[in-house]
């Protein structure tokens, strides 16, 4: 599977590009947002990569970086979303935009994107919120990744498998959160975590 694309941008149009490699050029799609903020062309860009397979279909979805290439992979988790929903959604609605409306229980916000109805709102909500949840609140959902989406949620998880609480896991981690430099480091959240909790 291609994981990442770094080569000569060669060509944009409508919600594709192409990239030249080594001249090999890779067509990848991509939420309008991110196309938006691509170098000129002739320059060099590097893609974060989902490979899509299908029975009928292989196709390639670029981001600019590896957070929002997560948040789609994470859409396209939910059922009765596919790639082309995914990259309307993330079309119209930011990273932070999305968790804030996923985290809030907010359907309206999310039928803002083509494609996106009621059901299908409440349906992104209902599948999502408990891993958006499990991101400590202190953290603010509104400055947390993906990655960090589910480095917490991870946390959590363990300190239960270890016989806490899910209320005193959320709050250790959510404490842990505050004291580690990299919020998407699951094993230094969980050995931060335990410290607060062993205090106790």
């Amino acid at each position: 599977m291609i994981s990442q694309i770094r080569g000569e941008l060669a060509g944009v149009g409508g919600d594709s590009i192409v990239v030249d490699v080594n001249g090999v050029g890779y067509k990848a799609f991509m939420p309008l947002s991110e196309i938006g903020r691509l170098p000129g062309e002739g320059e060099e860009v590097r893609l974060f990569v989902t490979t899509y397979v299908r029975e009928d279909t292989l196709a390639l979805y670029g981001f600019l970086d590896a957070p929002q290439r997560d948040l789609f992979e994470m859409l396209l988790g939910v059922s009765g979303v596919g790639p082309r929903v995914a990259l309307a959604i993330l079309s119209v609605l930011s990273t932070d935009e999305l968790l804030n409306a996923i985290g809030n229980e907010d359907a309206r916000v999310l039928q803002r994107a083509p494609g996106v109805g009621l059901k299908l709102a409440q349906r992104l909500v209902l599948e999502l919120r408990d891993r958006v949840a499990r991101v400590p609140r202190a953290a603010g959902i509104a400055g947390a990744t993906p990655s960090d989406i589910n480095a917490a949620s991870d946390a959590v998880e363990a300190l239960q498998s270890l016989g806490y609480k899910q209320n005193e896991a959320s709050k250790a981690v959510e404490q842990a959160v505050e004291a580690v430099e990299d919020r998407s480091d699951t094993g230094k959240i969980v050995r931060a975590a335990l410290r607060f909790l062993t205090k106790k």
